[in-house]
């Protein structure tokens, strides 16, 4: 049994603990989340982001435009917003929200665009570099994803093309302004889940008539259940592929290294 006297120092000690915690806490949300991708609500159209790429006299936004070329532009704009999606522990695809076309890259290092996410060609690795920089090279051939267009295979230790060093910056253009609907034809847009599954499938390249590389539309693509919803699954309006829900197999690694 306790005694009487020692119950007030029971209730300092108490109070003490309790008012130490409030200060753990203030001291953790005093500190902003560095990265879009932190937030712990996974569902939530913040992680939209911008890839901001800069030299020393310019600065330019990765954009994939509504004809699917892949471009930079000097300010953000509703085609610069992207999603990184995580496709295995260190491999993640990149969508262009408004265009809902994947970022891919060639053989030769050449940037195209593609309404699905074929696994050879859409997918990349992510790097965190020690200066806090982001560089994306492909799963393929470790070509450097490089806004100013010059090959370069990514070695790690080696310099890297200013273009090749990206940021992360949080998204703030309206979602409005990247979900609408197509009055003349009453399909949704341009985010409408049916023309990447079981709509005709295109890439932003000229066709290639060599067999030899013509592309494999069932074996090399995305699961259809990793990256959006069937057509009669009912489509949360933030987000109508479910690009934005959580899968078992995301790397918490990965996350933690986005800023």
């Amino acid at each position: 049994m306790w005694s009487a006297a020692s119950r007030p120092n029971m209730h300092s000690c108490f109070l003490a603990l309790c008012l130490a915690v409030l200060q753990g806490l203030k001291i953790v949300h005093s500190f902003p989340n560095p990265s879009p991708l932190l937030s712990s609500n996974w569902g939530n159209p913040k992680r939209y982001v911008h890839l901001q790429t800069s030299s020393e006299t310019r600065s330019f936004y990765l954009e994939i435009d509504e004809d699917g070329q892949v471009g930079k532009t000097a300010t953000q704009n509703a085609f610069s917003v992207l999603l990184l999606k995580a496709e295995t522990r260190d491999r993640l695809a990149i969508f262009g929200v408004k265009s809902k076309r994947f970022l891919c890259m060639d053989a030769e290092g050449k940037t195209f665009t593609s309404t699905i996410c074929n696994k050879e060609d859409c997918l990349f690795h992510h790097k965190l570099l020690e200066n806090n920089q982001d560089v994306y090279y492909s799963c393929k051939n470790n070509l450097v994803l490089n806004l100013e267009g010059v090959k370069h295979i990514f070695v790690p230790g080696q310099n890297l093309p200013a273009y090749s060093l990206f940021l992360s910056e949080k998204n703030t253009i309206p979602l409005e302004h990247l979900l609408h609907r197509d009055k003349r034809n009453g399909h949704v847009g341009p985010l409408e889940p049916r023309n990447i599954y079981y709509g005709e499938t295109s890439d932003s390249r000229a066709i290639n008539t060599n067999p030899e590389h013509g592309f494999n539309g069932e074996a090399h693509v995305v699961s259809r259940e990793s990256l959006g919803p069937t057509y009669n699954e009912e489509v949360d309006p933030n987000d109508p592929l479910r690009l934005l829900e959580p899968r078992e197999n995301f790397s918490p690694r990965y996350f933690q290294n986005m800023r």
